[in-house]
């Protein structure tokens, strides 16, 4: 009895097993890592093109949220779109030289682990970005 308390060569075969375990847990929560940056990239895309669409037509108008439709499609994805300024009017318009700010918000769901015998487990990743612009138009009705 004594000799087989003091031989430990079983335990390297657990170790060994373990260390797998967790290295293959590692190694497949980096593949969702890209995806992470894709979406990031695109939402800065969507923020940095409907901060561009605002200041060269100077409103918030049908046209806007028909782009917002077109670049939604483009991307594949449906972030949060808002915008704070001083809009006026219908249509919301905004003079020359006015600042606003456009905010996009998207959630990427990213697996953390698909059990066998369970539901996989997801986190919610929130990614956001908040843009300025200045608008170039000037309304003669709104001076």
């Amino acid at each position: 009895m004594s000799r087989l308390a003091k031989s430990e060569a079983g335990s390297f075969f657990i170790d060994t097993a373990i260390a797998l375990a967790i290295f293959i847990a590692v190694i497949l929560s980096f593949l969702t890592i890209p995806e992470l940056f894709i979406r990031k990239q695109e939402i800065d895309y969507i923020a940095r093109m409907v901060v561009r669409r605002i200041e060269q037509s100077g409103q918030i108008g049908d046209e806007l949220h028909g782009f917002i439709a077109d670049i939604k499609d483009e991307t594949g994805i449906d972030p949060d779109i808002t915008w704070d300024g001083n809009f006026r009017g219908y249509g919301g318009k905004l003079q020359i030289r006015e600042k606003f700010t456009v905010t996009v918000a998207y959630a990427v769901r990213v697996k953390i682990v698909e059990p066998a015998f369970a539901d996989p487990l997801y986190i919610d990743l929130p990614i956001s970005k908040t843009l300025s612009g200045v608008s170039e138009v000037y309304w003669k009705e709104l001076a």
